[in-house]
């Protein structure tokens, strides 16, 4: 297959390319980072910033130049963020969602007249589990991917004519670099909630630093490419992250936050 990956210089992205060059498919992996290297096999690289329209408009031009056609677009860029939401101000939240969910849109947008024109294509989007609660000092970055997860909802509906297919990918935590990366406000230090913010984030850093391997996504990917037919979401994580959403619905939402709140020791 010939496949796109945004956010493919670090993280789940760089796993998710290199597993995948691997299993023989032709990747072009895109980051901000990257230098444009067009390969006739294996993986290549283009240089995209997801956050400049222009940028985006380029390198798909390019991408579709260098394939026959575009199987797959696998949509791994993305940012963290954490911090009490009072002191987010509204630009800080701006940017978390001009790379979580505008920067996913110009990209679809640049792709999908070509999967149009192909007459079939697929879109995996990889959200997080966050995505389906919002979490003590996260809900900054929690929003951003359930605004992922429901328009690629509702893209579904809108593609499925032209014979495009998309789903969500969400994740758990895995051991990557997203920790120090993650978006903070300026305003925590000193404010009413320092104290706790520092305790649960050093708790949240511990938690990826001993996470599992990011190539079981990539393996998850690899197993999602062989379906006949795309579900509308996918999950790869540790038993107790898998069965959250579950219990979310099962429990009372005061049981739910209870036990919330006993995680974090809050």
């Amino acid at each position: 297959m010939n496949i796109i990956i945004t956010g493919a210089t670090s993280g789940i992205g760089k796993s998710v390319a290199e597993y995948l060059v691997n299993q023989n498919h032709q990747v072009i992996g895109c980051g901000r980072s990257a230098d444009d290297e067009l390969n006739p096999e294996g993986l290549s690289w283009l240089k995209m910033d997801v956050t400049d329209q222009e940028s985006v408009s380029q390198a798909i031009q390019k991408a579709a130049q260098h394939f026959e056609q575009i199987d797959v677009l696998i949509q791994c860029a993305g940012q963290g963020a954490i911090g009490p939401m009072e002191t987010f101000t509204s630009e800080e939240i701006e940017a978390v969602f001009q790379l979580n969910v505008l920067g996913i849109q110009r990209v679809n947008k640049a792709v999908l007249p070509v999967m149009r024109k192909q007459g079939k294509g697929r879109i995996i989007m990889i959200s997080s589990m966050a995505s389906e609660t919002g979490l003590p000092y996260n809900g900054v970055y929690c929003a951003s991917k359930a605004a992922l997860d429901v328009m690629t909802e509702s893209m579904r509906f809108e593609i499925k004519q032209f014979g495009i297919e998309a789903c969500v990918l969400q994740p758990g935590d895995f051991k990557t670099e997203v920790a120090v990366k993650r978006k903070q406000p300026k305003e925590v230090a000193g404010s009413p909630y320092q104290q706790q913010f520092d305790e649960i984030n050093a708790k949240t850093i511990a938690n990826v630093e001993h996470a599992g391997d990011p190539i079981r996504v990539a393996k998850k990917i690899s197993t999602i490419l062989k379906k006949k037919r795309l579900k509308p979401k996918y999950r790869v994580g540790a038993f107790l992250e898998l069965i959250m959403p579950t219990v979310k619905v099962i429990l009372p939402s005061s049981c739910f936050e209870k036990l919330i709140r006993s995680y974090y020791n809050m």
